[in-house]
């Protein structure tokens, strides 16, 4: 065998190694893309969302109007694999059936007796086919899903009273907890215990920032608190000055920092551009925000002069696509903006819209459509009132509905809210 035949097939060796190389640097570079959010290009430059690019499917059901089930002011709803739960600011829980919109029960009520909850703000704990609701001390109220009740969860205290702001059912036998660091003052970060009381992990909260002096409180919830700061203060809002007039802070006593994607979990904090996934006791990044100029850092979170940068309260996740609230000017009421930003996770595009604007219905030609749920299996769903489909109607009259729409072909603006699903 010749020298040169040996160079020849040498380099052709090497050729090959390195075109393999730049093939696989190149695939990791398009998965690492995949994983970056670019929030702050996105919103930079809205864009109109459209359902099609999102979801394959959209549903609309009529929630059952009868007299044991009259859906109150401000609804709000989370959904499960076969149920729609709807609260309202008049103090209701009802269970719906999805298949149907069926009423299936009535689940507990406020009160200060055995078996009575503080608010009807509750958490979906469909590994344990219940609902945990908040005590009158440092403890979980439990539901089953026919609305019977079955006991009470102690949360433990650590470190001189303090306890987590929410928790969150990890897995069957680990619930988790975190703090809020409304003060600036807060040592803590994640807590893991077990539902018979025992402590497994205490994760320390690393992050800094000066603390917070406060002057007054204001508390937000409602449609009032909805056109301030969006859907998520639906159930409550706490908005915090400072002592120094250039401070503020604010605090969602009843939003929830983890979330279930399938039987994954999932854990975000405000003012971290960071997605963690939780395996057992450690957080492994799994999403990145890049919020480009609109950064707001963790150490100017009570700044107003900072509160420009963006905020996200609330993130909407599944296996398919996530789609994020997001707010800038926090605490400055003239320039304060809320968006809807979605990210295609197969493609690893962002786009971003105003919420107001809601997500074109380009499959079906109805109503724009908010998204304020997502069940862990991966279907997102929103809410319409009586009053805006009825307003539709009547502009659409003498038109043929597309068979999405035949359930609200005979509906009135007596009967409950309609709540649709999208897959």
């Amino acid at each position: 065998m010749s020298f040169a035949y040996i160079c020849k097939v040498s380099l052709f060796g090497s050729l090959c190694t390195a075109m393999f190389l730049t093939s696989c640097m190149d695939h990791e570079k398009e998965e690492a893309s995949k994983r970056v959010i670019e929030i702050g290009k996105a919103i930079s430059s809205p864009a109109e969302l459209k359902a099609s690019d999102y979801f394959d499917e959209i549903r609309y059901i009529p929630l059952e109007t009868k007299d044991d089930c009259l859906i109150g002011s401000s609804p709000d709803i989370k959904l499960l694999d076969e149920y729609i739960l709807v609260t309202t600011d008049n103090r209701q829980c009802f269970l719906f059936d999805k298949a149907t919109g069926r009423f299936k029960c009535q689940v507990g009520h406020v009160g200060n007796d055995p078996g009575g909850y503080r608010s009807v703000d509750c958490l979906v704990d469909e590994l344990n086919g219940r609902l945990l609701f908040n005590g009158w001390g440092h403890d979980l109220i439990s539901y089953d899903l026919s609305g019977n009740y079955v006991g009470k969860i102690e949360v433990p205290c650590v470190q001189e009273e303090a306890y987590p702001s929410n928790c969150f059912v990890m897995n069957r036998d680990t619930i988790v907890g975190f703090f809020q660091n409304t003060l600036g003052k807060e040592e803590n970060r994640v807590l893991y215990f077990q539902e018979e009381g025992g402590l497994l992990a205490l994760l320390p909260n690393e992050s800094q920032c000066d603390p917070f002096e406060i002057n007054s409180m204001s508390v937000w919830k409602g449609e009032s608190a909805v056109k301030e700061f969006g859907p998520s203060a639906l159930r409550g809002l706490i908005y915090i000055e400072g002592k120094d007039p250039e401070t503020a802070s604010v605090m969602y006593p009843n939003n929830s920092n983890f979330w279930h994607v399938g039987k994954d979990t999932y854990f975000m904090e405000s003012f971290n551009d960071t997605i963690f996934q939780m395996k057992d006791t450690t957080l492994i990044p799994y999403l990145w925000f890049d919020c480009a100029d609109l950064k707001w850092d963790y150490k100017d979170r009570f700044s107003v002069d900072k509160s420009r940068g963006l905020f996200i309260p609330q993130i909407l996740d599944s296996k398919r696509s996530l789609f994020a609230l997001a707010i800038t000017g926090l605490y400055d009421k003239d320039k304060r903006k809320t968006y809807c930003v979605a990210f295609d996770k197969q493609k690893g595009e962002t786009r971003a819209s105003l919420f107001e604007n809601g997500i074109k219905d380009d499959i079906t030609g109805f109503l724009p459509i908010r998204l304020t749920a997502v069940s862990s299996s991966g279907e997102y769903g929103g809410i319409l009132s009586m009053e805006d489909i009825t307003k539709w109607m009547d502009k659409h009259t003498g038109r043929e509905l597309p068979k999405e729409l035949a359930t609200l072909k005979d509906i009135d603006e007596e009967q409950n809210p309609v709540v649709v699903l999208l897959r």
